[in-house]
């Protein structure tokens, strides 16, 4: 997609609508540093504070309550049968990478509105997505509508670490009894080429129904160390190592899962290319062989399985003629539709045994121990053939225009599966889209949203809410 701007529709829409003003607001939201791993209440006090006198039309109208740090805003609707609609997002953002503050052309948590842009850590995940709904919900009551059906604002505090206060908010409206109609939260991405998918020159952008599971598989090794010239038995770190390439050298094996299936039928009409044009004519018969296909490409073998990644090791020795002792490693896991963490361990006890190791509990001094840090299952599929799909799609279709946004699998974890024991219908996608240049910045230096993008996620967001609410 090179540029995304010329797929941007309806801009006159709302002719009133603030758009300084929001950008301003989203500053000083970018201003309050509630970095995920923050100890401090203060930022996420200052950020309450912001949503109480920034939105009165939305604090008249609706209750704002706190669950810890989480903020959960609920507008209610004239029409008590109807299940409410849940918009959603979260608070918290990632840390600045140590070393790093002086690589930014504008501090990370200065909001600075520069160049035509809103500059800041959160500008892209998410804040943009936390006041963008709130902007969108004030525009509408402070315009004197009242909703038919509940609003309801649920953002969450620690997405990017535990996800534990979207799940308090879950856990509190389903103690009401709620249950909802839908729920809007962050992903998606940006708009792609469908070539990847056999469909070049179509402009593709994907709604996110689940998402897969996620997992950090712990292994540790025991030893008594000591010099490197006495290795009787081998040390913590060759045992170690042979345990992470046991796991590694034997793959799950791959499946096409139900979302694939749901993706290619719904980019069918527009795929051109073999083998994709004759394989996804009959996607189901033709299951195993685009799964066999997808396995032999990078851009998407992910699709297909529960993909395997050892990313940390702690203990070896500083020394290199000293043996190291008491090793760990964790391997994160992405778990394919129909893959449990209870099925990661067994795999993995099963392979390490195989390669010749032993297990802590045959062999404490030396035995391989497995446990999971975290471990979460995939997500439920949320449903495609029903009212908040639609809508999402068809207010996303309306302001972005040329484009074919079809059901996928997210492979990060969002707040929104807290939701799935309330609402068969969690979405994951994001309205508001940055040019691919700067869609890097999320984690990253230099994150930062144009003005223009920001305004017109509000006015996807004013829409949806209006067709969906009001």
């Amino acid at each position: 997609m090179n540029d995304l701007f010329s797929c941007f529709d309806h801009e006159s829409d709302y002719p009133d609508l603030d758009i300084c003003g929001a950008a301003e607001r989203l500053s000083r939201a970018i201003q309050c540093k509630t970095v995920s791993d923050c100890a401090d209440p203060a930022p996420f006090d200052a950020l309450h504070d912001l949503m109480r006198s920034c939105y009165p039309a939305v604090m008249a109208a609706g209750h704002f309550q706190t669950v810890g740090r989480s903020v959960l805003i609920t507008v209610p609707g004239t029409q008590k049968a109807l299940p409410p609609a849940l918009f959603m997002a979260h608070q918290d953002v990632v840390p600045v990478v140590e070393g790093t503050e002086n690589d930014w052309t504008w501090p990370a948590f200065s909001g600075a509105v520069e160049d035509g842009y809103i500059w800041g850590r959160g500008t892209l995940d998410i804040k943009e997505m936390v006041f963008g709904e709130l902007e969108a919900a004030e525009y509408l009551l402070a315009h004197g509508k009242r909703p038919v059906r509940t609003v309801i604002l649920a953002f969450g505090e620690d997405e990017e670490t535990f996800n534990r206060g979207s799940k308090a908010l879950s856990d509190l409206l389903k103690s009401y009894g709620t249950r909802l109609a839908f729920v809007l939260d962050e992903g998606g991405g940006g708009i792609d080429d469908g070539a990847l998918f056999g469909a070049p020159g179509v402009n593709i952008a994907s709604v996110d129904l689940m998402e897969k599971g996620y997992a950090d598989l712990r292994l540790s090794v025991r030893s008594r160390g000591g010099h490197s010239s006495r290795p009787w038995g081998g040390t913590s770190l060759g045992n170690l190592s042979r345990a992470i390439a046991a796991v590694v050298d034997h793959p799950f094996p791959a499946r096409l899962p139900d979302i694939v299936k749901a993706q290619l039928k719904s980019l069918q009409p527009y795929i051109s290319e073999e083998p994709l044009r004759s394989l996804a004519a009959d996607v189901d018969a033709n299951a195993d062989a685009i799964a066999a296909y997808c396995l032999q490409n990078r851009d998407l073998f992910n699709l297909v399985i529960t993909t395997i990644a050892p990313t940390v090791i702690n203990g070896s020795s500083k020394a290199p003629n000293v043996m190291p002792q008491n090793m760990d490693a964790v391997i994160n896991f992405r778990l394919a539709e129909g893959h449990t963490p209870e099925q990661v361990m067994t795999h993995c006890r099963q392979v390490i045994k195989d390669a010749g190791l032993t297990l802590a509990e045959d062999d404490p001094e030396s035995g391989v121990s497995l446990s999971f840090d975290q471990a979460n299952p995939p997500s439920a599929m949320a449903r495609c053939d029903g009212y908040g799909y639609a809508k999402v799609v068809e207010a996303m279709q309306y302001y972005y225009k040329d484009i074919v946004f079809y059901p996928a699998c997210s492979g990060g974890a969002t707040d929104a599966h807290n939701y799935e024991q309330i609402c068969d219908t969690c979405l994951r996608r994001s309205p508001f889209l940055s040019p691919a240049e700067d869609e890097g910045g999320v984690h990253g230096t230099n994150e930062r949203i144009t003005i223009r993008s920001y305004a017109q996620g509000i006015r996807t967001l004013i829409r949806l809410m209006d067709a969906t609410c009001f």
